[in-house]
């Protein structure tokens, strides 16, 4: 079967993520590397065992060479300028989340695409994770009626980070601080699972560990509202001393879902729906594929890559769309503007502004440190 031959632009973490299934994807194969780093790119191309990748020292030698696309693994801040390049030669791209890092970034990256007749996706890992897809659908079914709440965390240790003032992790203008890099993935998958946009948010944040002043909040929370009525409670932590985790816990009319990645089962569904049959009133453990940090990763990371190459050989549409991707940083950027004016916000104040890039200037300096009032 034929196979999208993928590029991949930048060497961090990610890479191993998303090529660690590609020995055995029937749809996609990666070919080529570049990261500014070549003696990395040498080394993992290197170290590549599924087929031969060829490391490339500039991207234009990349973009030049026989591939169909390209995942772009970046930091944030540079995301609207690698993806315009790979567009511009004629490259398909999956580009790691968060989409850009202001509306501007978003809206250009589609207008980008749209001009140059090829297609972008953003790889929202959570969104093809198979036990998100589980929740998806049992809310889908009817089976916990109407959401009325939802309670959803993700932690990482990221703390030797936010103390390195050369590492781009953490930094409010390269990466978000925790909130931008970690909340995309919330509300994209909350939005996913749900089936429904955020309609404000009321935030709070801290730097409670990080102290460098260029580094961003590395705690938040957030109280967001959906347009459908459901509250939800978002937090979110680079300065969590133990193995990476997300858990969701879902409350609605008619039953629940506890989603738990270090948990076993790591997923429980309780419903007194008709829908749910012999299970009503019991607790079910529906059999996913999934595994605690970091194999969770390594699963939705392949599926990622699959529906991305897949529909392009397909010519189907994108599971996760680009309104999605930007519909997650809409609501991220809504949660800069509550800390900055210390209220709610709405979506349509986000979508009316001009630019939002300025957002990033006004939250600097203004994050609380530990033991401040």
């Amino acid at each position: 079967m034929e196979r999208i031959k993928m590029g991949f632009v930048g060497c961090g973490f990610p890479f191993f993520f998303h090529t660690d299934g590609a020995e055995d994807s029937p749809y996609v194969e990666y070919t080529a590397v570049h990261d500014l780093n070549w003696e990395l790119a040498c080394e993992v191309a290197e170290g590549f065992t599924a087929n031969e990748m060829t490391p490339y020292r500039t991207l234009e030698e990349l973009l030049a060479a026989d591939i169909d696309a390209v995942l772009v693994s970046v930091p944030h801040d540079i995301h609207e300028e690698i993806v315009e390049k790979c567009l511009n030669a004629g490259k398909h791209v999956l580009c790691e989340k968060p989409m850009a890092m202001t509306l501007e970034g978003c809206r250009k990256m589609i207008a980008d695409a749209e001009r140059n007749g090829v297609r972008l996706m953003i790889a929202e890992n959570h969104r093809f994770l198979p036990i998100h897809n589980a929740m998806h659908d049992a809310i889908e079914k009817g089976l916990v009626g109407d959401v009325c709440l939802v309670r959803t965390y993700e932690g990482c240790n990221e703390i030797e980070a936010n103390e390195n003032p050369d590492t781009w992790k953490g930094d409010l203008y390269r990466c978000g601080g925790c909130w931008l890099d970690m909340s995309v993935h919330k509300f994209g998958c909350l939005e996913y699972i749900l089936g429904d946009r955020v309609e404000s948010v009321m935030m709070l944040m801290r730097k409670q560990v990080a102290t460098l002043p260029m580094k961003g909040d590395d705690n938040a929370i957030c109280i967001a509202t959906f347009q459908n009525g459901a509250m939800a409670e978002i937090t979110v932590s680079s300065t969590q001393v133990s193995p990476a985790n997300n858990s969701t816990e879902i409350y609605g009319s008619q039953g629940s879902i506890i989603e738990n990645h270090e948990g076993e089962p790591a997923l429980r569904i309780y419903s007194e729906a008709e829908q749910a049959g012999d299970m009503a009133y019991d607790w079910d453990e529906p059999e996913v594929r999934h595994g605690a940090f970091p194999d969770y990763y390594f699963i939705s990371g392949r599926n990622t890559d699959d529906h991305f190459a897949q529909c392009l050989l397909e010519g189907t549409p994108f599971a996760y769309t680009l309104e999605d991707a930007a519909s997650a940083v809409t609501c991220a950027l809504m949660g800069y503007l509550s800390f900055i004016e210390q209220r709610p916000v709405s979506r349509e104040e986000i979508l009316a502004l001009e630019e939002t890039k300025s957002l990033y200037a006004k939250v600097d300096g203004k994050i609380p440190t530990k033991g401040a009032a």
